[in-house]
């Protein structure tokens, strides 16, 4: 077997794998709460966890796309981190709305520095 070395910067691994984290953590959160919600006989929440469990999967057909180096998955990246920055900054009082606000900038800017946007938009 023979391994290839990614080309890619380490900028580009980490806000595809920051997006890949996202959207697992949904993925699981709603697919765990509506197996538990069936075994306890609780599915007055269901259509919430549904939500949950297509938001994760839109999110990652994006990174998924963003790892193809598809200009809509570098699009849809930034989408989806500027909406947690905003969601988080109508509520400071928690401080894991801050840490999560500070992650998602960090990729939002890792999104856009030269190295990131070259990858995507090469030749154009």
């Amino acid at each position: 077997m023979s391994q290839t070395a990614d080309s890619r910067p380490w900028i580009f691994n980490f806000v595809k794998w920051y997006g890949y984290m996202f959207a697992v953590t949904f993925l699981l959160y709603g697919c765990v709460s509506i197996i538990l919600g069936f075994l306890d006989r609780q599915t007055d929440d269901m259509s919430e966890w549904i939500i949950f469990v297509l938001v994760g999967a839109i999110v990652i057909s994006v990174c998924v796309a963003f790892r193809d180096r598809r200009p809509w998955g570098w699009y849809g990246l930034v989408g989806v981190n500027a909406l947690i920055v905003v969601f988080a900054l109508f509520d400071l009082g928690q401080s894991l709305n801050i840490l999560l606000m500070a992650m998602s900038l960090i990729a939002l800017v890792a999104l856009f520095i030269p190295q990131t946007k070259g990858m995507i938009f090469k030749g154009r």
